[in-house]
């Protein structure tokens, strides 16, 4: 990194070119979920649609975008009511409003690889739970009336 700052130093006439628009980053926001936010939106107010998927309060923006790409989507309606926001953050609105994307075959690719995503995560954490302590201490038993699987964790306590 020093050798790379003086070696640009040296050289007066190095311009540094700025970084690409968002367009050319080919950079995607998170998948949250397969449909929309039924939200009441209230006239005159301003509402900022999350366009990067990574906030809390979705499906409004809560500032996580920062450092990156995406910039929130000012909402403001004309009348009090009912108001389907896209949740798949794949909408092709302008004003970030649903337009079915979520079940056309670009909407089902990127929910599959948010599944796969999810399910690898998962995969990841039970090795890291079975390769752990408290790993050894779980059973999972099988209700056959609701076919769910009860985890059951098994600690010692002991008072200080």
């Amino acid at each position: 990194m020093v050798f790379l700052s003086l070696f640009l130093s040296s050289f007066p006439f190095c311009i540094m070119s700025p970084p690409p628009p968002q367009e050319q980053l080919n950079v995607e926001p998170l998948f949250v979920q397969p449909k929309p936010y039924r939200v009441h939106l209230e006239p005159g107010k301003e509402y900022y649609w999350c366009t990067c998927g990574q906030s809390k309060n979705q499906p409004f923006c809560d500032g996580s975008h920062r450092g990156g790409p995406f910039k929130p989507k000012k909402i403001i309606v004309d009348e009090a009511k009912e108001y389907s926001l896209c949740g798949c953050k794949f909408t092709h609105s302008e004003s970030g409003f649903c337009d079915g994307t979520h079940r056309k075959e670009e909407g089902i690719r990127k929910y599959n690889e948010f599944l796969l995503r999810a399910n690898s995560k998962l995969t990841e954490q039970q090795k890291e739970l079975k390769a752990s302590d408290v790993g050894r201490y779980l059973s999972c038993k099988k209700n056959e009336r609701n076919k769910q699987c009860m985890v059951t964790i098994y600690c010692t306590y002991s008072p200080s």
